[in-house]
């Protein structure tokens, strides 16, 4: 048995497990589509024409922001006085996960109340950018929130 003929074996194989693989994950997806057919899934509609949960959902987001900001704020100025006062210092991936996490608009208050991080570049412009993505995130689902609430 030469080399052309382990190859040409071994080829086959192949072709015959990734064809009983395609029809594995084809026979798969069916039967989820099936079971998921058979959901009573509500509609948007019907989701959100609670207006005691849409509101509870509402100010809960808001003062998860607003919690978020003020801490942030705080770790800053903290931080700050640590520096100055050469004690034990809250770390850069404490500061960034606080503002990643909603706490972006209170980063960058803290930077430039405290003038503190405003010279490293992952502050100077990781911050601001975070705080672009939270903005249009936060306005998306608050405003979501807040329509189907109040209008």
């Amino acid at each position: 048995m030469d080399i052309h003929e382990i190859l040409q074996t071994a080829g086959q194989y192949c072709y015959l497990a990734l064809t009983a693989l395609w029809e594995g994950i084809q026979w798969l997806w069916a039967a989820i589509c099936d079971w998921a057919s058979k959901l009573p899934i509500p509609t948007v509609l019907k989701l959100f024409s609670n207006d005691t949960v849409n509101k509870y959902l509402f100010f809960s987001v808001a003062l998860f922001l607003l919690i978020m900001n003020i801490w942030a704020l705080y770790l800053f100025g903290q931080d700050k006085a640590s520096a100055k006062r050469k004690q034990r210092r809250i770390r850069e991936g404490k500061l960034l996960k606080v503002c990643f996490f909603g706490g972006a608009i209170g980063g960058i208050i803290g930077m430039n109340l405290f003038r503190h991080k405003t010279l490293k570049k992952k502050f100077s412009v990781g911050v601001p950018v975070m705080f672009v993505l939270q903005l249009i995130l936060d306005s998306f689902i608050l405003g979501f929130l807040g329509f189907w609430t109040f209008f």
